[in-house]
């Protein structure tokens, strides 16, 4: 602790080590604590090695003696050609500790080599043993161990060899990235460091406990799942093991070492007004006028000379800025348009309802370095009801793949983010998981089963022309056979989905002659999805009619 006298103050420099971090989707509240005991009097508190926070958002409370009162937070800058020492001694500190290691390691290397040179040096004298045999100065038996005791030390030592070279290598590789993080602190481009000042005034003598707390950029977090299915072939239900992570990421130049750590969906960036609505304008599309080439005219000297290319009556700078504005309507209005297309117990965190916001609180202290790598910390572990079954789109893909459908049976909104598939502990891939409220479902596909085929086929294509009576329609009718089989030793709950044409021509006509069996579900786009429990060895067909009207002179686009 420094202290300085101010006038009539005294300034302290006060320890306030970081104790909590609430992390938001692009930045962090960073929380800090310190107490100190104090006279009676005015005194001025400095909190130093603070990063480049977001200056309005600074805040300081506290606790002391009755009668104390805080009576103004301010920030001065300390300017720093480097980083601060301590940061950088903190990183030296942890190379050495590893530059000691790999010295320990080529040290034992070294031994190591000496005893195989020994061993070897041990085994070109063995053409004297032949001597001892035959002087009879040495007995089979002794020959037979020392050949099994140098076999033996040879193995031990080629093992013992190995594992030095793969630690030797993972101790140079986190050389290498610690040098590398120390030489960007060194060469940091924004070295310097904040200070905070916080004046207050003790009616009486006593402690005050100091709370600082601000935001700072440069740290985020997103949810990430890992999902873990346990599946045998006679099982339509099941349990699905899911591990919900918070991947937290940070820069801020500041560690945050053995602190407690916050999720908050929160969006502190958002402003928390409705935005005003502008008037949605409709106008009649005018098409661009078309540049005439340059005009060249000769002078008196019959040297040609290039005037100015007129368009539409106006100078050529008047005109382009006149189709400016046209173009940019015309782009803003493609914009608009495209805007409307639509095992071990693990520590897990507490989840606390505030406002519209979610709070995930990690269930230990963590520590997370200024280094921008992904730092996971365990917010949910749980064991989730799921039912399985097979879903097919042939018209795309005739693989048919196993799909789990699970049920968000907690009180944890599982948000949107990436998910890390295993089935029966084997790695399937990756999918999304979209934003799911308690009591909610999702799906998950869980890959390829060759158990199940698919087949899809045209059975039919004829073409009336029409005559002149019909108005020289011409009607084509098309018939469409989905055949599926179950080669699996069990029964399979299947879902085929296909669809049927839809006009967006008001020449175009499209008639739905027969579907066998009916679709389960049929949307107006003819989207349709037929459900099926399939025995094994079972087989199961779907036809489909439809005839497609159009003119003679119109040609069709979209059909397959």
């Amino acid at each position: 602790m420094s202290i300085y006298i101010l006038g009539e103050r005294i300034m302290i420099d006060l320890d306030a080590p970081i104790k909590e971090v609430t992390v938001y989707a692009d930045r962090a509240l960073v929380s800090r604590q310190g107490s100190i005991n104090l006279e009676a009097g005015e005194h001025e508190l400095r909190v130093n090695n603070l990063p480049q926070l977001l200056r309005d958002s600074l805040r300081a409370a506290g606790q002391g003696p009755q009668g104390t009162r805080i009576l103004n937070v301010d920030i001065a800058t300390a300017y720093y050609s480097r980083p601060p020492e301590s940061e950088l001694e903190t990183l030296q500190h942890e190379l050495e500790l590893l530059q000691q290691n790999k010295q320990l390691l080529e040290a034992r290397q070294g031994a190591l080599n000496d005893r195989r040179k020994w061993l070897r040096a041990l085994g070109e004298q063995s053409r004297d043993f032949a001597k001892g045999l035959a002087q009879g100065q040495m007995k089979p038996q002794d020959c037979a161990d020392f050949f099994r005791f140098t076999a033996e030390q040879a193995l031990q030592d080629a093992e013992a060899a190995q594992s030095l070279d793969v630690q030797m290598k993972q101790v140079q590789g986190e050389i290498d990235a610690k040098l590398r993080e120390l030489a960007r602190k060194q060469g940091s481009s924004d070295p310097d460091r904040l200070a905070a000042l916080i004046t207050i005034e003790l009616a009486q003598a006593g402690e005050f406990s100091l709370e600082l707390s601000y935001l700072v950029m440069g740290a985020s977090w997103h949810p990430q799942y890992d999902v873990r299915v346990q599946k045998t072939d006679e099982q339509k239900e099941g349990e699905v093991e899911l591990t919900y992570v918070g991947v937290v990421q940070q820069s801020t130049s500041e560690r945050w070492e053995n602190v407690g750590l916050a999720l908050s969906t929160a969006r502190p960036s958002l402003a928390a007004v409705l935005p005003e609505l502008e008037p949605w304008y409709l106008n009649v599309y005018t098409p661009p006028p078309v540049l005439r080439a340059p005009v060249y005219t000769a002078n008196a000297q019959g040297t040609p000379k290039m005037t100015r290319a007129m368009i539409a009556g106006q100078p050529l700078a008047a005109s382009a800025e006149m189709a400016l504005p046209e173009a940019m309507n015309e782009m803003d209005e493609e914009e608009a348009q495209a805007s409307y297309s639509v095992a071990a117990n693990v520590a897990t965190a507490a989840v606390e309802q505030t406002g519209t916001a979610l709070i995930f609180r990690a269930g230990r202290s963590v520590d997370i370095p200024s280094d921008n790598s992904p730092h996971k910390t365990t917010i949910a572990h749980n064991n989730l009801p799921c039912t399985f079954d097979y879903v097919s789109a042939p018209v795309l893909d005739e693989h048919v793949h196993l799909r789990a459908t699970i049920h968000n049976s907690t009180e944890t909104m599982f948000l949107r983010g990436d998910a890390s598939i295993f089935l029966s502990g084997e790695y399937v891939g990756t999918t999304m998981v979209e934003t799911t409220a308690p009591s909610e479902t999702f799906k998950v596909f869980l890959g390829i089963d060759d158990g199940i085929k698919v087949k899809r086929e045209l059975i039919e294509r004829s073409v009336d022309k029409g005559s002149l009576l019909q108005g020289g329609i011409r009607r084509t009718t098309y018939a469409y056979r989905l055949t599926v089989h179950n080669y699996a030793p069990a029964a399979r709950n299947v879902v085929i989905r296909d669809h049927l044409p839809v006009s967006q021509h008001e020449r175009v006509k499209v008639k739905v002659l027969s579907v066998q069996p009916p679709a389960k579900e049929r949307s107006k786009l003819e989207l349709l999805t037929w459900e099926f429990t399939m025995a094994p060895d079972a087989e199961q067909q779907i036809e489909y009619r439809f005839t497609v009207e159009q003119p003679q002179d119109v040609r069709l686009i979209g059909l397959k």
